[in-house]
């Protein structure tokens, strides 16, 4: 009897220890457009504020492939406005530019425009300080692109000297959170002013609406957050009841996932939600077992990033916010009109996390002029 004891035992043992390691709730189908359903009609762009606006071009656009609107040699000048000094709350004497970097397969449909895009914002005439956060620290955010070939990005990043957080500086093969059955190899690199790019290859790729050319099929963003079902909920009233989130069941320990972020001995919790009107995942991950900060940082900070949600209606947006608790970034404490019909706010949340909504609408209401040429 003791026999059979401690062989039910033994092999309970190993059918526990030759399950995977990561269990997610489900796995996320890609490729799939969320409808927009409520006030939230798709992720307008991740907001990056950079050091350097033909270094981050370069790294986006000549090395990772993404898109460019406008001409890639054309001069992008610096600029001010009275409203898009309220709106970001920067010094009268501050000025920036900006550029738009779509990302192949966010779009809802094919030939359609209207992808997500990196929008690089460089600021001067301020003070700004430099930011580069762990992937576990609360706050911290990453862009992680969906490629067909990771090896062809990875060789012209190498080539480039670009920094590689993932422990051995190498792909990582990890279970997958997405598609059916599929893994994952990845590796995690660092851009121009140290924010995180995740490289992700699938071993069955999803359909996409990217072209065929393009080495990036699609996108999601991560963020890092101090408690998850805190920050789920505030999103959920954020977005709307229309934001459905899925769920690992409990922390995960993983050698794969902390080789790729670099995150030694931590255990973590992950939750995603497919952003309403688009193919993109919003992801929130929690970590424990590590040593972690929470910066306080300005908008305008080199290295910090944020998610531009669009939106039908910007009174609604503002309302949700001010319900959470959450104060805008102007110095009018409401939207500011960047456009003739584009009220817009930005705002930061519970993890220190900042967060814009624009919308469009048929009112003119004191929109911010013309944008004035620096000298």
């Amino acid at each position: 009897m003791q026999r059979i004891l401690t062989s039910i035992c033994v092999l309970a043992m190993l059918c526990m220890f030759s399950q995977p390691a990561v269990v997610f709730a489900q796995n996320l189908p890609l490729g799939d457009a969320a409808p927009a359903a409520g006030n939230v009609l798709g992720l307008g762009h991740l907001g990056r504020h950079i050091g350097d606006i033909e270094r981050i071009i370069h790294f986006y656009h000549d090395v990772l492939g993404t898109g460019i609107q406008g001409r890639r040699d054309e001069p992008r000048a610096f600029f001010t406005t009275p409203g898009l000094r309220d709106f970001a709350n920067t010094p009268d004497y501050a000025q920036f530019r900006a550029v738009i970097l779509p990302i192949p397969g966010t779009a809802a449909e094919a030939g359609k425009g209207q992808e997500a895009t990196v929008e690089a914002i460089e600021f001067r005439n301020m003070n700004r300080r430099q930011f580069v956060q762990g992937l576990h620290d609360i706050g911290s955010s990453r862009l992680v692109l969906f490629l067909r070939d990771l090896d062809k990005a990875l060789e012209k990043l190498k080539a480039e000297g670009a920094i590689i957080v993932t422990a051995d500086g190498n792909p990582v093969e990890v279970a997958s959170r997405y598609g059916s059955g599929s893994k994952e190899r990845a590796i995690v690199v660092r851009d121009p002013d140290g924010y995180p790019v995740e490289l992700v290859q699938l071993d069955v790729l999803p359909k996409t609406t990217a072209p065929a050319d393009s080495n990036i099929i699609g996108a999601r963003v991560s963020l890092t957050v101090e408690d998850l079902e805190a920050s789920e909920k505030l999103y959920t009233s954020l977005i709307g009841p229309e934001l459905k989130f899925w769920n690992s069941p409990s922390f995960i320990k993983d050698e794969a996932y902390n080789k790729l972020w670099n995150t030694p001995g931590a255990e973590f919790r992950y939750g995603a939600a497919l952003i309403p009107g688009s193919p993109v995942y919003m992801e929130f991950v929690q970590f424990r077992g590590i040593r972690q900060e929470k910066q306080d940082t300005i908008l305008q900070d080199i290295g910090t990033a944020h998610f531009l949600f669009m939106a039908q209606d910007a009174e609604a947006a503002l309302s949700r916010v001010k319900a959470a608790g959450l104060r805008t970034v102007a110095t009018s404490g409401s939207y500011v009109f960047i456009g003739p019909t584009a009220p817009a706010f930005f705002a930061k949340e519970i993890n220190n996390f900042f967060i814009e909504f624009i919308a469009r609408s048929p009112v003119q209401n004191n929109p911010a002029k013309a944008p004035a040429k620096a000298k």
